[in-house]
């Protein structure tokens, strides 16, 4: 049997396939410029191994949807930006859907999705992204981890997700806490000021503007923070993880995150994993828990 899942990077998109005793059968990366435009060849190839389960690239999440099911309303929801775009997830999720298969094939749950983080806490719609969501799934299960606070350093944007008995509980994702290269949230003043200038505020706003030095300054002031108040150790991955003066660096030949989510869709299908399953429990999507005043008039659309 063989389970695959997919990580849906900036820069590339990495594919892991694994089998019934989890281990890695073919691990591969594509540069993410060209899903537009192979997106169909490269699900083709993911499904000439005969996949029993596939966990879909999900991106800000949608708990366990098929992708029988999955439309547009349902890409926006992962994506939040336009369905009918040519972007790289889009595409990918297009291509699968597309592509008739026997493969079981479904997306995974972001951080505020899962019912183990307390309904106080999601008050934000990144707290960690589904790939996030499989990078814990992966240290939880590989290395049977319990307790530790994984800190994720893109070249671009930075994610902290918070996992305590195997169950992740709260995170801090890249449009909430600076990166690198972004400057991850906008400073409510500063979305006023453009609005008053007549400015659209634009998804590609944050994805720069930040400086480096002040970006790993918050980011190690917030691990260590949440370190002392769980007990929990530190690790950091990521491409600039060696950015980062704190925590516990391990070298591995993959992505966490694609072999996660492999894992996950073994979990969930009777693989090596399945006794893991329960940290996956969640409901709802991405844009169900904020409380902002004239939310429901933003989102109502989405009901229909």
């Amino acid at each position: 049997m063989i389970f695959a899942g997919v990580d849906p990077g900036s820069e590339s998109y990495a594919i892991s396939l694994i089998n019934e005793i989890g281990s890695l059968v073919r691990y591969y990366e594509i540069p993410t410029m060209v899903l537009p435009h192979e997106s169909i060849k490269l699900v083709k190839e993911i499904l000439d191994y005969n996949p029993i389960c596939i966990a879909l690239p999900s991106g800000h999440g949608l708990p366990f949807t098929s992708i029988d099911e999955i439309g547009d309303r349902e890409i926006f929801l992962m994506t939040l930006a336009d369905p009918n775009i040519d972007g790289p997830l889009h595409s990918m999720l297009r291509a699968f859907r597309f592509i008739r298969s026997s493969s079981r094939a479904f997306t995974i749950p972001s951080v505020v999705e899962l019912d183990s983080v307390p309904s106080f806490r999601k008050i934000w719609i990144d707290m960690g992204t589904a790939e996030k969501v499989a990078s814990a799934f992966f240290y939880v299960s590989y290395f049977n981890l319990s307790n530790f606070i994984l800190v994720e350093m893109g070249r671009h944007f930075s994610s902290i997700v918070i996992v305590k008995d195997q169950r992740i509980i709260d995170g801090f994702g890249g449009s909430v806490i600076p990166g690198i290269k972004s400057i991850g949230s906008l400073d409510g003043e500063v979305a006023y000021l453009f609005n008053k200038a007549g400015i659209k505020i634009t998804k590609d706003m944050i994805y720069f503007g930040s400086n480096k030095e002040r970006a790993l300054e918050i980011i190690e002031i917030l691990s260590q923070s949440l370190s002392s108040k769980y007990g929990a150790k530190i690790i950091v991955s990521g491409p600039a993880k060696e950015e980062l003066k704190v925590g516990e660096k391990i070298d591995l030949p993959f992505k966490e995150s694609s072999v996660g989510s492999a894992m996950i869709a073994s979990s969930l299908c009777g693989g090596a994993y399945r006794d893991k399953a329960e940290m996956l429990k969640s409901s709802g999507s991405p844009i169900s828990f904020l409380k902002m005043k004239r939310w429901d008039e933003v989102i109502s659309w989405t009901k229909i």
